[in-house]
């Protein structure tokens, strides 16, 4: 024998629980299910002829026969346990036969239980409950303030720690269910280009709500229960005990027989901890589910938008037949392009009964035309696009307001240029003229200046070391200690007039990185402006 036959088969070798998945994936997976559901069902053992009966009333009929033999089936893959009937047996001859009593294992009723919740029908996706994820975070820094200062000690769990405790783990299974519920119908529409409109508009939907909202929401939420988890890692051994010997049911934990629920062991602790990760945790995974989503979103988008272009159904259709050309990937190019689109009407057999096999396109069933062709699709004859929309008169109310904005832009350069130091300008020239000194004042001193540009206005900040410089406007004004503002057109001299105002000013270099200014309400024409009163500030600081 080669030691090749002498090695078991371990793929074949299935001893636990998977085999009663089996009937699942059989060709006669209906009559299976229909079996397992009127075993899952019943509170007693039944008999084949008492299956066939409730199989009957459920209406699918099935011979006795045939029900023994699937029963024989599923009882091989561990769905279905016997028992022998002796309730009526007279002579031993009644023992041996198959005189047995069916009932669905426990790994049965998982499995018929797990196709009826998430494998049949349309799984409805729950809202994230953010609440439970506040109570979980709430809980656990209460534990952790409460029992991270001193050593690990069981006589500090008191019933209040044990409260908290329930609270977590009953929390953490609601929002983990839900989250993971979200997850997968994120996964099936992200991961396909045919969706049409309504599954696009959902998967918009998902998009937009969880990731400005329940995704900040769980990542914040996570750093703070990670970091209360961290405290508390000690602890572990000891709450999971002490909710171990909390339990009604500690005696049957202790023999083995049950299994202690949720918190009841160390690694739950271990599990929460990793749930919560930065990096790997179900809520990080969440956040790169909803990134990677957005690609898939906006191909779909585009492919719906190119619905209103001026292409014509028949260009499209020749398209889509040459594309479908390829015989290795034609099927697949058609049914990503037609697959899930009530509208397509190609070729095949109409939806009325007394239409005909083909009928035509114009004696041919009604379909719904999208809401995006609706709005903004285009008509015209056939073989030509339509002409495109005349917006010259948009357009030349465009340029009017550009033109109008920079007029009164022009007008309020001159105004600011125009004025002397400290003068008081109106509300437009004060606002260029302050943009133009947030400029200078971020920009680097080069000896006593500092000059900086903003929408054709230049500033120059002279330091003088003494005195205090100002910009004055109709409500309120901006204070310069030690330097004083001179404005003028980019790589010109300010004015005469302003040069003339500071003659015999001395100047000093700038020490500073960044001038420091303060925002203020106007204080009046009487009040002087050398920075000796009291001033509220509404705004001070380095630019």
């Amino acid at each position: 024998m080669s030691p090749e036959e002498e090695k078991p088969d371990a793929v074949n070798s299935v001893t636990d629980a998977r085999k009663a998945v089996g009937y699942l994936v059989r060709p006669e997976s209906g009559e299976y299910i229909a079996i397992m559901d009127v075993l899952e069902g019943s509170v007693t053992d039944l008999t084949v002829a008492e299956v066939a009966a409730a199989l009957a009333v459920a209406g699918v009929r099935l011979d006795a026969r045939l029900v023994e033999t699937r029963l024989d089936a599923l009882k091989v893959m561990g769905a279905v346990s016997y028992r022998s009937d002796t309730s009526h047996a007279r002579r031993y001859a009644e023992i041996l036969p198959r005189n047995w009593r069916y009932t669905a294992s426990p790994a049965g009723r998982h499995v018929q239980r797990f196709y009826r919740q998430v494998l049949a029908g349309t799984v409805t996706v729950r809202e994230i409950p953010i609440v439970s994820l506040s109570r979980i975070v709430s809980h656990l820094e209460q534990l952790a303030a409460a029992l991270g200062a001193g050593e690990p000690d069981a006589g500090l769990l008191d019933a209040s720690v044990l409260d908290a405790v329930s609270s977590v783990f009953t929390s953490h299974d609601d929002l983990d269910a839900a989250l993971v519920g979200a997850e997968d119908a994120l996964i099936g529409l992200a991961d396909r280009f045919d969706l049409d409109e309504e599954h696009t508009n959902d998967l918009k939907g998902l998009l937009v709500d969880y990731a400005t909202r329940v995704a900040a929401e769980l990542d914040s939420g996570s750093a703070r229960a990670a970091a209360a988890l961290a405290v508390l890692r000690p602890w572990f051994g000891l709450l999971a005990q002490a909710a171990v010997d909390a339990s009604q049911a500690r005696d049957l934990i202790a023999a083995g027989a049950l299994s202690a629920s949720r918190g009841g062991r160390a690694e739950d602790w271990d599990g929460l901890c990793a749930w919560f990760d930065a990096r790997t945790g179900r809520a990080a995974r969440f956040s790169l589910r909803l990134v990677r989503a957005l690609p898939g979103m906006h191909a779909n988008l585009r492919r719906l938008h190119s619905s209103a272009g001026t292409a014509s159904t028949r260009s499209r259709a020749l398209a889509l037949a040459r594309a479908v050309l390829t015989p290795e990937i034609g099927v697949q190019i058609f049914q990503a392009a037609l697959g899930d689109h009530s509208w397509r009407k190609l070729y095949g057999q109409a939806d009325e009964d007394d239409m005909g096999r083909n009928p035509s396109w114009r004696g041919g069933p009604r379909v719904p035309v999208p809401t995006l062709l609706r709005s903004a699709g285009r008509s015209g004859p056939r073989g030509r696009g339509a002409a495109p929309r005349d917006d010259t008169k948009a357009k030349a109310q465009v340029a009017e307001a550009r033109a109008r904005r920079q007029a009164d832009h022009e007008r309020a350069l001159v105004a600011v240029l125009a004025a002397l130091p400290g003068e008081q300008l109106d509300e437009a020239a004060a606002r260029a003229a302050l943009a133009a000194l947030m400029a200078a004042a971020r920009a680097a001193a080069t000896g006593p200046r500092r000059t900086g540009t903003s929408g054709g206005l230049a500033c120059t900040l002279v330091h003088t070391g003494s005195g205090t410089g100002t910009l004055n406007a109709p409500a309120w004004r901006v204070l310069l200690p030690g330097r004083i503002p001179l404005f003028h057109r980019p790589g010109q001299r300010p004015s005469a007039a302003a040069l003339a105002a500071l003659a015999g000013t001395t100047t000093t270099n700038d020490p500073s990185a960044h001038a420091t200014l303060r925002i203020t309400p106007h204080a009046g024409p009487n009040t002087p402006d050398n920075g000796a009163f009291p001033l509220v500030a509404r705004q001070e600081g380095a630019a």
